[in-house]
């Protein structure tokens, strides 16, 4: 077994030694006990029964598994409380901000960012219900302190927010399924893991608790269908949460009210797993019934405006203002090109710098600069200037980094690779009336990046990988 180390961020699994961290111990003895050949035997074992689950769906073309490395994150009990307390606390703020932005009383994000979002649109009324963010995925990476510990001592940056469609926790529970029952069964079973048990059933209740109804409503998972890379995860939402899977063109306007045409169900709450402006062409009306309040859509329109990176700066200063509490998780260092010092600073380090998109999602429209040609990062230089308000920038950070395993041709050797990774953490609003109640998922659809990226997303080349939370 070989570890290559080649980038400069702390990783999780090995020490400065290059030895293994005693708490992936039990890990590398299956590993090891495995064998080169029998682990290849095992990955080919879990992607035909990730398949098989697809197939069973009715999903027969392409493969819709997502790529994945085996070898688990694992999250001491101490290190979650701070990660989970930290992100509920953001939720709790978030959710604070827009019921003020309802009730057009927000104080914290200047209005011309709120003008200049392409999230936001000021001719369309807010209607967000008494507990606007039900689901919310965070993107975080880990910073090795000056704080002792066996892991590093870690500090957490969030790196963004996703309201509008945030995915990962049907792939969460597969990847759970097979790391317990096929990759590293005895570790699972001798560590405090958190099980993901039932939480999918959990979300689907925190979803219907935004309607009147709340158990009894009806529950609509809106899908784009086949051709989308998430299909075969609509039909686990819709399978585990007791909902119905529908595509666009399944669903209209009748008497008012939203109807699933197959089965002529009135539909209470829409789960929409489908682009804002695709929803809204193909489902005439669908707007006005949600303003209505006959509909609830769960990703309303302008919510997802905190997605806006350029928003998502000011979640630190509504937590002190709309909570009364110091932020136990900060932002990474962001800058906004629509203030004229930032965009200064911006255009003179650009090719040190992140440089995203404030509505940009799927790591599209992002320039990582150390990694870009230099012909690149002119490219989107030029880019940039044509609507500098549409961009923030951010610290190139060295996060922590985890492994990828690979065996070699012969067969007869690991080798382990370090590869930075981040946490998509979700957390839910399961309360119909206050949205002071909220409950993070114990667990992480973690995601490697491609080796020597920064870019982790599973659309750039990442990996999805199992995040085991211990409790205790």
């Amino acid at each position: 077994m070989r570890f290559e180390r080649a980038l400069p961020g702390t990783n999780e699994v090995f020490g400065p030694d290059g030895l293994p961290r005693r708490i992936y111990e039990g890990v590398f003895e299956e590993l090891e006990g495995a064998g080169p050949a029998r682990w290849d035997e095992k990955r080919a074992k879990a992607h035909e029964a990730l398949l098989e689950e697809q197939h069973s769906f009715g999903v027969l073309r392409g493969d819709k598994t997502h790529p994945t490395d085996w070898i688990p994150r694992i999250v001491p009990a101490s290190d979650w409380a701070r990660l989970r307390s930290g992100l509920e606390q953001r939720l709790r703020a978030i959710n604070e901000f827009l019921r003020r932005l309802e009730a057009g009383k927000d104080e914290v994000v200047p209005q011309e960012v709120l003008e200049s979002s392409i999230l936001y649109d000021t001719g369309t009324p807010n209607r967000f219900g008494p507990v606007p963010v039900r689901q919310i995925a965070f993107d975080v990476v880990a910073v090795e302190s000056h704080k002792a510990g066996q892991t590093g001592g870690w500090e957490y940056l969030v790196i963004e927010e996703n309201a509008k469609m945030p995915v990962g926790l049907a792939a969460m529970t597969r990847r759970r399924r097979m790391g317990e029952e096929i990759f590293f069964p005895k570790t699972y079973k001798n560590l405090p893991v958190y099980p993901l048990d039932g939480w999918l059933a959990r979300l689907g209740d925190s979803l219907r608790a935004s309607s009147p109804k709340g158990p009894e409503a009806t529950l609509a998972v809106v899908s784009s269908g086949p051709a989308d890379q998430f299909y075969l995860d609509h039909h686990i939402y819709a399978h585990e949460m007791g909902a119905i899977l529908a595509e666009t063109k399944e669903l209209e306007i009748d008497g008012g009210f939203l109807v699933h045409v197959p089965t002529g169900r009135r539909i209470d709450v829409v789960y929409e797993r489908v682009d804002e402006d695709t929803l809204y062409a193909e489902v005439p009306g669908l707007l006005e019934c949600h303003l209505a309040g006959k509909v609830h859509v769960l990703f309303a329109p302008n919510s997802e405006v905190i997605d806006d990176k350029g928003v998502g700066v000011f979640v630190p200063e509504m937590v002190r203002r709309y909570l009364g509490e110091e932020p136990l998780i900060e932002n990474a260092r962001t800058w906004s090109l629509a203030v004229e010092e930032d965009r200064r600073y911006v255009m003179e380090n650009f090719a040190d710098l992140v440089v995203k998109s404030r509505g940009g999602y799927g790591g599209k429209e992002v320039m990582i600069g150390p990694e870009e040609t230099r012909a690149g990062v002119e490219k989107f230089r030029r880019l940039v200037k044509e609507n500098p308000v549409e961009y923030v920038a951010q610290e190139t950070i060295d996060f922590s980094t985890h492994v990828l395993c690979e065996t070699n041709e012969a067969g007869d050797d690991f080798l382990l690779r370090d590869s930075y990774a981040d946490y998509r953490v979700l957390v839910l609003a399961p309360d119909p009336e206050d949205p002071g109640v909220v409950e993070a998922v114990p667990g992480s659809l973690s995601r490697v990046a491609a080796p020597g990226k920064h870019v982790v997303n599973i659309s750039s080349g990442g990996k999805m990988k199992d995040t085991w939370v211990l409790e205790r």
